[in-house]
């Protein structure tokens, strides 16, 4: 059995929600997807490409791939329309099939399980912050405050993105989180592992998590996803199985372990723009491209 509850708001900022949130229970998949570009092009970027990845997921595209369409589609869109020459989004998506999680992931939109009370980041963003603190010139908690913090360095919809994936075995009771920026721009994820303990229910909790991150700042537009998995537990045979706790990342061709709790993931480098771009700078968390 699965369950989900989700919610979004335009925070406190801006006047336009340019995020967008897709799901398809029938084939065990949701989505977020966070558009940038200006005006009303991160709005066009991030419903094509939920638009794009829901219809290759219902004609038995594998989630990957279907995010790889996402990408060409927006890339279409936008050629046909001067003034959304420029738009992308972000996006993370994630696909339950028997006890076993995918996610999929372009940019700084997140992915988390919260397993047994403890909040663990499966995805690993495609950002000039996570760059710095590979190569550690900078703490995760430096990166929070820094005024770089929102250039992401991989979009669809702009240059030549790579989606990474990693895959989780389920437990029972286990729930998915997907979120944009805006979530985690203003709550620390000991902050939302609180809230996650303090509320069981999942639609009060995602109405809290996004309406405290709102009530924090709401710099930029919030938007939160959980999805509980109440199914049987992955099994496995303990000398000759995978670890139920461990999860595999896919870095373009490539396949490497990573214990869950542990960071994961891919960066590329781009070229640099605005997420506003097309307006003048603001004091907010829209995010650029590098």
């Amino acid at each position: 059995m699965i369950r989900s509850a989700a919610s979004t708001n335009v925070g406190r900022v801006h006047s336009l929600n340019e995020d967008s949130l897709g799901a398809d229970p029938e084939h065990g998949v949701w989505l977020v997807a966070d558009g940038m570009g200006g005006h009303a092009a991160g709005e066009v970027a991030s419903r094509v490409a939920r638009d794009t990845i829901l219809a290759e997921i219902a004609v038995g595209t594998e989630l990957r791939d279907a995010t790889v369409a996402a990408h060409a589609a927006v890339v279409q869109e936008a050629a046909g329309n001067d003034a959304q020459k420029g738009m992308g989004t972000t996006s993370v998506a994630l696909r339950i099939r028997d006890a076993q999680c995918e996610m999929v992931w372009v940019g700084d939109s997140r992915g988390y399980l919260f397993r047994a009370g403890e909040l663990t980041q499966l995805t690993k963003d495609h950002s000039f912050m996570q760059l710095l603190i590979d190569r550690q010139h900078l703490t995760p908690e430096q990166a929070r405050t820094h005024p770089k913090r929102n250039v992401v360095t991989q979009v669809l919809g702009y240059g030549d993105p790579v989606p990474d994936s990693v895959t989780c075995l389920l437990q029972q009771g286990d729930v998915l989180m997907l979120c944009s920026d805006g979530l985690y721009d203003e709550l620390s994820d000991p902050e939302i592992g609180d809230i996650m303990r303090a509320e069981p229910d999942l639609q009060s909790c995602v109405d809290q998590l996004v309406n405290t991150a709102c009530d924090k700042g709401g710099r930029d537009n919030i938007s939160t996803v959980l999805v509980r998995y109440d199914g049987p537990s992955a099994v496995t045979q303990p000398e000759t199985a995978p670890d139920p706790h461990r999860t595999t990342v896919v870095r373009g061709r490539s396949v490497t372990g990573s214990v869950i709790g542990g960071a994961s993931g891919r960066t590329a480098s781009g070229a640099t723009t605005d997420k506003q771009s097309s307006q003048p700078p603001r004091p907010t968390s829209r995010k650029g491209v590098w």
